[in-house]
């Protein structure tokens, strides 16, 4: 009995290290995000109740958002519908003095069915900043003064494929000018592109020194038109590497409880069969 507990500490000792190998790489940390949600709940559920993801004060309320199959091909998404789905976020943020980049996956169906559909910025009742296809557009950007047209900043430089999923990438970061938020937007269908490299090339749109600065402490998914606009993998970090990669990430297979044990196994058997090896040369 003495000798084959001796045996399994040794086969455990020796298969610890690759199991502790596929678990960090299997589990990447990401200590600097600030909210995220990768909508990973039942395909076919309305959105509004959910209650995943991090960095938000309590659940998604009201719109008609539906949970549909991951853009990957792997995960889960959001079918944002024709009415707004709002979250509160656990923490004001402000521009002034910081810099936020804001990923997420998209893909688009239609953009000719309706006024405007994406994501918004809020701060209490008050919407800050819209990107998606902003009101009127029939296509892709941002509105740095809110949805609806009204009084906008619209910026538009990006003409994607349909049903295609692209990686949006924004960021807000302090202007040269005092008092300003810098507004830019990169958008590529190449999901396994360098942070970096993505955001050290030219932007799709940008708004330099023209939007004050402002806070945002809610999140809303809105629009005109049902069924037009996926998104998936939504993060806020202030590195564009750490918002990305939980972006990119959400489309990438999330390894089931088995696939543990089997890697355990694994693990194990290679270090019984260097054990057997060494005995054999003893």
């Amino acid at each position: 009995m003495a000798s084959s507990k001796v045996f399994f500490s040794r086969v455990f000792c020796s298969a610890l290290p690759c199991i502790v190998t596929v678990l960090l790489v299997a589990s990447p940390a990401h200590s600097a995000l600030l909210f995220t949600e990768n909508f990973n709940y039942t395909v076919g559920s309305n959105l509004a109740g959910q209650n995943g993801g991090s960095g938000f004060s309590g659940a998604w309320s009201g719109g008609s958002s539906t949970i549909v199959a991951g853009l990957g091909g792997t995960g889960n998404a959001v079918q944002i519908g024709s009415s707004i789905a709002t979250r509160s976020l656990s923490s004001t943020f402000s521009t002034s003095g910081n810099t936020f980049y804001i990923s997420y996956l998209m893909s688009a169906s239609n953009f000719a069915g309706g006024n405007y559909t994406g994501i918004s910025l809020w701060d209490g009742g008050t919407e800050q900043v819209f990107f998606g296809i902003p009101y009127g557009a029939g296509n892709f950007g941002f509105d740095a003064r809110g949805g609806t047209g009204v009084g906008g900043i619209k910026t538009i430089d990006f003409s994607p494929s349909i049903n295609t999923t692209y990686l949006i990438t924004l960021g807000l970061s302090p202007s040269a000018t005092s008092g300003k938020v810098d507004i830019k937007m990169w958008a590529t269908s190449n999901l396994g592109i360098d942070p970096n490299t993505l955001i050290a090339g030219a932007a799709n749109a940008s708004l330099l020194g023209a939007r004050n600065n402002f806070s945002f402490n809610t999140l809303k998914l809105n629009g005109d038109y049902a069924g037009s606009l996926k998104v998936s993998g939504i993060a806020n970090a202030p590195t564009a590497a750490e918002a990305i990669n939980f972006s990119t990430q959400s489309a990438a297979p999330v390894p089931e409880p088995g696939t543990w044990a089997a890697a355990a196994l694994l693990a194990g058997g290679a270090a019984f069969a260097r054990w057997r090896q060494r005995a054999k040369v003893a």
